[in-house]
Order: C-alpha cells, then structure tokens, then sequence
C-alpha cells in the first residue's frame, strides 16, 4: 500500500461470511481477554503499573522502567546484541490509535510518523477507535495482515477517580502481549497512563515515537532468518 490509509471505525452491514467471521474474532478475543485476567490475578497485590522512565521494587514485585537515549547509551558494549541494531530493512507498520482526546493524538501520530521515518519505516495503515479498550480487535486484524511487519498502539488513559483506568490499562496491556507472541509480529505500546493527569500527558507526547522506534527495532530483528 503506498498511501497511508485512515480509517474511522464507524456501523457498517456486514454480509453472512462477514458475520461469521466477526463471531469467530470476538470468541478468540474473549478468550485472550480470559487469559489475561487470569494472568492479572497471579499477579502479587503490590504490583502496580508504572510510566516509562520510573520503576520502583518492592519484597514481591519488580515493575520495569524504560531507559532514557543517555542512559542507553552508558550500556553499550561491543560484546552485546542490542536488538535491531545494524540493519536499515524497510519496516511497514500499522498504527491503532483512540480518538478520545483527538488533538493530543493527532500530536502522538505526527510524533509516530517522523519517528517512523528516521528509522527507515513506514505507517502504511492508520485505524482511529473510540478508546484503547476497543483496540485489541484492531490489532489482531492488523497483525493478521501479511503487508504489515509490527503494529503499535497509541492513546491517553486518563487519571479518573475510579480504578477503571488501571483495569483498562492492564488488561489491554496483557492482551497486547498476548496477541504479539501468538502472532510472532511486534505490538508498541504508546499509550500515556493510566493514571496521567492532561498536564503529564502533555509531556509525554514522544511515547508515540518510543513506540514506533522499539517496534522497528523488534520487527528487523523477527526479521533475521
């Protein structure tokens, strides 16, 4: 595909072998979801989810922390692989991203695509949905799609004053990475949150680019026979 394709999810008919389909994708999605919950309960109470670039440990939990460019580069050592390095395949993605709190996406997709072409790859597909909860569907679509080589996820989960931002955040996020090693394609996550308040999701723009460069990064290397 040389354009980018957008798309807004919106009613349409679907025909019988379309239906049929469809049926078949959400049994598949509700039993990922059931795994995940059920990976989410094994899980110590002390665990909590944390924004890339802080970590914290506890007796019974450790939560990773992203490096920051110059942390990383303080790791670097020739006796060590670092995943994509040295390759400059083409990489085609497809990019899944929530339209609530558009103008702040529409910041984090501009962030992606020149990210994206920095690293040599290319958003070839662009799906909007009403919030990341509706994305897993799009996501298993996308992977399924032979003319994409990762997907990534892009979106705001908001501090609420209820606890159903965590829950969204952490079922989307073990679905994600449920639906990434059943598929063997790399799933980026730049979703801000949950807990972010919109003056921190305002400084978190680039988590859209972060996701995009580690997706091209795990795509090349999938892509060594």
């Amino acid at each position: 595909m040389s354009a980018t394709a957008a798309i807004h999810t919106g009613r349409i008919t679907l025909g019988a072998p379309a239906r049929v389909a469809q049926t078949r994708r959400r049994a598949k999605h509700s039993r990922i979801v059931a795994r995940a919950a059920d990976e989410r309960a094994k899980l110590p109470k002390e665990y909590t989810f944390h924004s890339p670039g802080s970590v914290q440990e506890t007796d019974d939990a450790v939560v990773f922390a992203h490096q920051t460019p110059e942390e990383a580069g303080k790791w670097k050592d020739s006796s060590v692989f670092h995943v994509g390095d040295g390759s400059s395949d083409p990489v085609r993605l497809g990019v899944v991203i929530g339209e609530f709190h558009n103008r702040l996406m529409d910041r984090m997709l501009e962030d992606a695509r020149v990210s994206a072409a920095a690293m040599g790859g290319t958003i070839d597909q662009v799906v909007w949905v009403p919030g990341t909860y509706e994305a897993p569907l799009v996501v298993e679509r996308m992977l399924e799609d032979d003319a994409l080589d990762a997907v990534c996820v892009v979106g705001y989960i908001e501090k609420g004053s209820t606890l159903h931002g965590q829950e969204m955040g952490a079922t989307c996020s073990l679905i994600f990475k449920q639906l990434e090693l059943e598929y063997g394609k790399p799933v980026g996550m730049g979703i801000i949150g949950p807990g972010a308040t919109a003056e921190q999701a305002e400084g978190r723009v680039a988590y859209a680019g972060n996701a995009i460069r580690a997706s091209i990064r795990m795509a090349r290397y999938m892509a060594k026979k």
